[in-house]
């Protein structure tokens, strides 16, 4: 240890040497005049050791405070005060980690980077970047004295990205809300602490004790102190990321959602090997894996006629449904499946369990009890080493969408791991991503095989939560932030590719460049929309239903001979070569005009005017 000390002695005494002249000849000038920045004399002094010999840490942090000493020293005390309280954005208490910063457009930043992040609607708005050292800065000598005193002394100087991120060799992305928000708005504060480094922001609210106040009455109030609480809870005391419980009543040993999904995790983990087995068989035997992916779909048969119309528009449409596994949670949407002549899957073990009938609307615990089936689709064909399309079945395809993932000319694109259809809102428990689990991309590799292993654990958040969609956006958050995880959400407003419920209910535009033959769209996605009823009603009079009325059913024997079903004999009865078209609202797109219709909503406007 003593011989080390000596070493790094002798090291510091040898670069102060070399680099002495240099740094007074520069030095003297600032003792009067301060249009020369102690920034800029220290990181001339810097640049000149870095340029001798990379300088162990704790001599890197004397030599900052030496020369820092010497400089204030030598300047007249006017300017010595100018220099110590008025001239700098931040004070030496804050310099290690926040040393000096500068703007740049955001515009600017979101196009030399994508961070695959869908961005909020902003004029003229501006990202600031903070900077933890000297040797940070850019190169140009008056954008370093303005790092450190802003550009009069107060304000944050501006500058290019290319400039601003020049010798940044870590960038650290934080977002922070602009704007409205579906959170009601508050004074929000941001605390940054020089420490060890964090990637999670911790929240604190003024809110009781949720552990000794009854849920009604946990409320928001600015009268009590700071107290931590969940990242996505609400002024109203909604948690809406809630903990999922072991016992719903722990006297009577009525097992919560955590047990429960004990159980689904056992059955899994005994089965997970015969059923890849059992895929990795069918994939083979049907042909269905091309270009190393397969486009996967789960079912019900409570959402049996909206399969039928994905595949059999797909089928009208001259699209190649060969590369379709269907996995029915039941026998009834297993035998549809089979019968429209698409490969099937029916894992009975893990999934029989499952309720049949159709969800009455988002969230309600039909549409929670089907999230597992969601999860463990994509899980299973993932692990087999494919790419995966999710899709959920109220989508109707215009053109392949495989084409465009598999497009190989765009490298930005190749080297995302997973892509997502925007979902559209703007709600807390989906931000920043608003990523659609109701259509997304998945390449198959070692990050995304984690991710939906992790998925399959939290299946017991899923169910609390009612939502697939929220806890798989936190996850998305979490292994982007620990492993590096690429992730692309393609903006609703600036790509028109994958259009959804957002746009057939609120940007319009899109929908009428599909009506008119003038979108880019591959896809329409019939979400955003209360139940099956409504949808099946958008879709006619969008001109995209392909299902003939005797196939509306979840006996689907009655429709062939001798009630056998067999691989593709529903096709002829089922599926219209023509799609079907009927008007029921004049306030939803159509593709006519539907002016004779009622409205669904009381204030909704005429789509046809």
């Amino acid at each position: 240890m003593a011989d080390r000390g000596i070493k790094v002695v002798i090291l510091g005494a040898s670069l102060l040497t070399l680099c002495a002249l240099s740094f007074y000849s520069g030095y003297i000038k600032a003792i009067n005049d301060l249009s020369t920045s102690i920034a800029e004399r220290r990181s001339d002094f810097v640049a000149c050791i870095n340029d001798a010999n990379s300088i162990p840490t704790e001599l890197q942090q004397v030599i900052d405070s030496r020369v820092e000493e010497e400089l204030l020293r030598h300047l007249p005390e006017a300017n010595r005060n100018k220099a110590t309280v008025d001239g700098g954005l931040f004070p030496k208490t804050v310099n290690q980690f926040a040393a000096g910063a500068l703007r740049v457009s955001r515009d600017e930043l979101l196009l030399a980077y994508d961070f695959g992040v869908p961005m909020k609607a902003a004029d003229d708005q501006d990202a600031v970047i903070l900077y933890n050292h000297a040797r940070a800065f850019p190169s140009d000598k008056q954008l370093q004295g303005e790092a450190v005193h802003g550009s009069d002394g107060e304000s944050i100087s501006k500058t290019s990205t290319s400039q601003a991120l020049e010798h940044c060799e870590a960038l650290n992305l934080i977002y922070l809300p602009i704007g409205s928000n579906t959170r009601p708005p508050m004074n929000e504060c941001y605390v940054i602490i020089g420490d060890f480094e964090s990637y999670h922001i911790n929240r604190w609210m003024r809110m009781p004790d949720f552990a000794t106040t009854p849920r009604k009455e946990r409320q928001f109030d600015s009268k009590l102190p700071l107290r931590h609480v969940g990242r996505i809870t609400m002024p109203k005391g909604i948690d809406e990321l809630d903990v999922p419980d072991l016992w719903d009543n722990f006297e009577k040993r009525e097992k919560g959602f955590l047990f429960e999904h004990f159980e689904a995790l056992r059955i899994f983990l005994e089965n997970v090997d015969s059923v890849l087995e059992d895929l990795k068989q069918l994939l083979k035997e049907r042909n269905v894996v091309r270009n190393n992916t397969v486009v996967v779909l789960t079912v019900n048969a409570g959402q049996s006629e909206l399969l039928s119309n994905f595949i059999c528009s797909a089928k009208g449409k001259g699209f190649d449904t060969g590369n379709i596994l269907v996995f029915p949670t039941d026998e009834e949407s297993k035998l549809l499946a089979e019968g429209l002549g698409v490969a099937t899957y029916y894992d009975k073990k893990n999934l029989g369990a499952l309720p049949k009938g159709e969800a009455k609307m988002y969230g309600d615990p039909i549409f929670a009890a089907m999230m597992f089936a969601k999860i463990l689709c994509v899980a299973y064909v993932n692990m087999l080493g494919h790419d995966v399309l999710f899709q959920d079945v109220d989508i109707v395809w215009y053109r392949d969408p495989l084409e465009y993932f598999h497009d190989t000319s765009n490298k930005d694109l190749q080297n995302m791991d997973i892509l997502f259809q925007h979902d559209g809102s703007s709600q807390p428990r989906y931000n920043p991503l608003s990523a659609n689990s109701g259509f997304y991309y998945v390449r198959w590799n070692k990050k995304t095989q984690y991710l939906f292993t992790s998925f399959v654990y939290h299946g017991a958040v899923v169910r609390k939560t009612k939502s697939h969609q929220q806890v798989l956006v936190q996850l998305l958050l979490e292994h982007a932030s620990m492993f590096g995880l690429n992730i692309k959400v393609f903006d609703k407003a600036e790509t028109d590719m994958f259009p959804g419920g957002w746009h057939f209910h609120q940007h319009w535009d899109s929908i009428r460049d599909i009506i008119d033959g003038n979108s880019n769209a591959y896809i329409l996605h019939f979400s955003w929309t209360e139940n099956k009823v409504n949808k099946l009603l958008f879709m006619r009079q969008m001109n995209e239903w392909y299902v003939q009325e005797q196939c509306i059913t979840n006996d689907v024997t009655k429709l062939v001979e001798g009630g056998v079903v067999t691989d593709g004999s529903l096709i002829v009865s089922c599926c219209s070569k023509e799609p079907i078209f009927s008007c029921h609202y004049k306030d939803k797109p159509s593709k006519w005009p539907c002016k004779d219709s009622p409205k669904i909503d009381k204030k909704g406007k005429l789509f046809w005017k």
